[in-house]
């Protein structure tokens, strides 16, 4: 009993000091000093949701001078107004902050990942670092919502051109882009959205990558095709709008179903393995919707990514995207990725590797440096997660 009361006791004054410290504290509230001026700090300018994009047909077209010469004079491409849809999706000026591009030039990356394959619908990996995003297209896009205004926070229109509600919310009507098509030339339509769902996400023996499943879109949601270019979703909640976001990358982004369909179990005598990997990394020209294709692989040295003839996507004045002609993966390190950006020889990395941060930021604040550091709303965001309960990735202390 002596013991309890002296724990009891020593509880208690514990108990006492605390709450007068407490006090304390709470009457002198600390006042965060000013932030030091940092001249790589971008500025959010928060923007209207329709003032980023919309779709429409313009009078007239561009492209690259040497598409042209190379590929439409000499019969192997219709002209660029016969590869875009009637209305293709154009980006607005006012919201692109160095104006109206010009075509040229390649973007040099280093990875550290590698390719298992391009059938990123049955789980394989592109490598990262950009080359599933460069290639893949979804219905909807999140991106760049962190500049939108609050009142208009809803995913945009991307495949998925447009969308209504049924009076009592469970049912949600897509249109799809009319007359897009895929890199080689075949036409984009209901189908791919369909394969997509019916044999990739509900199919229990595929995984597609990002790990969608039939839950991410909701318990006991339903998708059905109602013509070429339209789909209609069921829910069981009402206006379930959190899955618009689902159906942004990279969980809802469709595949070429007139390539993929064939290798499916369902539609040949192929194993799952099989369909998951019949198209390994040398399989080049896989057809996209995406802005690049892959035209040439090179295991541990290089990935080639070329301007798709067939992109689906404009700005105001007519000139189809996108400006760059081609993306080069080199296939190193991610630690690799930061030295060569700082050092001049790669041209973009999201710095993600802690043991680089220190020399990339004295590098960066040299006035000769060949690369700048960047912290803006048209970037990657940073954020703490203090993680208290282990010591890893999920590894108990």
């Amino acid at each position: 009993m002596r013991t309890f009361r002296r724990t009891g006791i020593a509880a208690g004054l514990m108990l006492g000091v605390s709450v007068h410290a407490l006090n304390a504290f709470a009457s002198e509230p600390t006042i965060p000093p000013e932030p030091a001026t940092f001249p790589a700090e971008g500025k959010i300018h928060f923007v209207a949701r329709d003032s980023i994009l919309e779709f429409k047909a313009l009078p007239e077209y561009h492209e690259p001078d040497w598409v042209t010469e190379k590929y439409v004079k000499t019969g192997k491409l219709p002209p660029v107004k016969d590869r875009l849809p009637k209305e293709p999706l154009v980006f607005k000026t006012a919201n692109m902050p160095d104006g109206i591009g010009v075509y040229g030039d390649t973007m040099r990356h280093v990875i550290g990942g590698r390719p298992e394959g391009w059938n990123y619908g049955a789980g394989q990996t592109q490598g990262w670092g950009g080359i599933d995003i460069g290639l893949s297209e979804c219905l909807t896009r999140t991106a760049p919502l962190f500049q939108v205004e609050a009142k208009d926070t809803e995913p945009l229109p991307n495949l998925a051109k447009s969308w209504d509600w049924s009076s009592d919310g469970h049912k949600l009507t897509m249109h799809l882009i009319e007359g897009a098509k895929w890199s080689d030339g075949a036409p984009f339509n209901a189908d791919d959205v369909m394969f997509y769902w019916d044999d990739e996400v509900v199919d229990p023996n595929v995984s597609p990558l990002n790990g969608a499943t039939p839950e991410t879109f909701g318990v006991g949601t339903t998708l059905k095709k109602i013509d070429d270019y339209t789909v209609e979703w069921t829910f069981k909640d009402a206006f379930p709008r959190q899955y618009l976001y689902a159906m942004a990358y990279g969980t809802f982004c469709p595949g070429p179903s007139h390539i993929l369909k064939p290798q499916h179990p369902k539609y040949s005598k192929n194993t799952y393995d099989q369909f998951k990997n019949a198209f390994p990394p040398e399989y080049m020209n896989m057809p996209v919707m995406g802005a690049w294709v892959p035209v040439e692989y090179r295991p541990d040295d290089i990935i080639v990514m070329r301007r798709n003839p067939y992109y689906w996507k404009v700005d105001e004045k007519g000139n189809q995207l996108p400006y760059l002609n081609e993306l080069h993966y080199k296939l190193s390190t991610w630690a690799d990725r930061d030295v060569q950006a700082v050092a001049g020889s790669g041209d973009f990395s999201n710095l993600e590797q802690p043991e680089n941060f220190v020399a990339s930021l004295k590098r960066a604040a040299d006035k000769n440096a060949p690369a700048r550091l960047a912290f803006g709303p048209r970037l990657i965001g940073y954020n703490l997660r203090m993680n208290f309960s282990a010591n890893g990735w999920g590894n108990p202390d």
